[in-house]
């Protein structure tokens, strides 16, 4: 019988070590892609297993075991923890999929005004949608747009702002940009200084469609490389990655995730309505750079399978 126990809580170690590690492994191969994506499950298995462990008295493999969950809770850990700047913050961005446009405009509208929005990246947007965010009252608090809505599709994107801002680009490249939604690039002017901002929305790594997912992530880091270091930028959209998988890691290398700057930890923004289990993974993302995160946070709304999210920054 304690050889039996030895047995399974070693074997049930072996698998959660061998999920955890694949997200070194920079693949479009999707079983491991997806698999990379559950990397906080893999933490809190680790967790469960130590305290069967102990009520076990497997003493014998209390050590491997601990060691396993103790490194995976090191990496885990700073994710809960905040590293924010005092307020008060002077730019607002928020970003939302709108689900082909069937997301509940009432609801974002609600949502744009308690955070009192400067900028909005929104992303699946259909003429429909639009039409209704705007007799909600987008249009009165955010003046600026640009970008275009699309029906019956996922590739629409739109950017509006409260602020001048200046298009850098409206339109899609989707030879350059290895998408074919649109993600907008324009200049802020906030207080007198220049923020950039990119509109994100890669392909998803859906069957077949894992080489243009990860050449879209690939395309937004070269975006990323080729803006002058000195300058203020942020990328909002809907990445459909994660940082279990090392594309995104490589993207965001040098950026703030705003969600873990705020200490949201384990952050969960897909899938949210019509799924048989809660969000697990956030695909959702505010990356930036030369700005200090104030607060941070998620908002759920009907109509939509994705959280919005948002951050208010202070500009260094």
């Amino acid at each position: 019988m304690r050889r039996w126990l030895d047995a399974t809580i070693g074997g049930v170690l072996v698998l959660l070590l061998l999920v955890g590690s694949l997200r070194w492994i920079d693949t479009t191969w999707r079983p491991v892609v997806v698999l990379q994506s559950v990397g906080p499950f893999v933490v809190v298995a680790l967790g469960l297993l130590l305290v069967a462990t102990l009520l076990l008295r497997r003493w014998w493999m209390l050590l491997p075991v601990g060691i396993c969950a103790a490194l995976a809770w090191a990496m885990a850990l700073p994710t809960f923890f905040a590293h924010t700047v005092p307020g008060p913050g002077n730019l607002t961005v928020m970003s939302a999929n709108l689900y082909y446009g069937r997301a509940n405009a009432d609801q974002v509208m609600a949502a744009v005004r308690t955070h009192e929005v400067d900028v909005l990246v929104l992303t699946e947007v259909t003429p429909d949608v639009i039409d209704r965010l705007d007799a909600a009252g987008l249009t009165r608090l955010l003046g600026h747009r640009t970008g275009e809505a699309r029906p019956d599709t996922f590739t629409g994107t739109m950017i509006y702002s409260r602020l001048p801002m200046t298009v850098v680009s409206g339109t899609a490249n989707p030879s350059v940009e290895q998408t074919p939604s649109l993600q907008p690039e324009v200049v802020l002017t906030v207080g007198g200084r220049q923020v950039r901002l990119k509109a994100a929305h890669p392909m998803a790594p859906l069957p077949g469609e894992t080489d243009q997912w990860r050449a879209g992530l690939a395309a937004l880091q070269r975006w990323k490389d080729d803006v002058p270091s000195g300058e203020r930028l942020v990328i909002a959209g809907d990445f459909n990655t994660s940082f279990g998988q090392p594309a995104f890691r490589d993207l965001a290398d040098g950026l703030v995730d705003a969600q873990r700057a705020a200490g949201e930890g384990w952050v969960r923004t897909w899938p949210v309505v019509g799924r048989r289990m809660p969000p697990f993974v956030a695909l959702d993302h505010l990356l930036s750079r030369g700005l200090g995160v104030v607060d941070a946070g998620q908002v759920a709304f009907h109509g939509s399978d994705h959280m919005l999210v948002w951050a208010s920054y202070a500009l260094r």
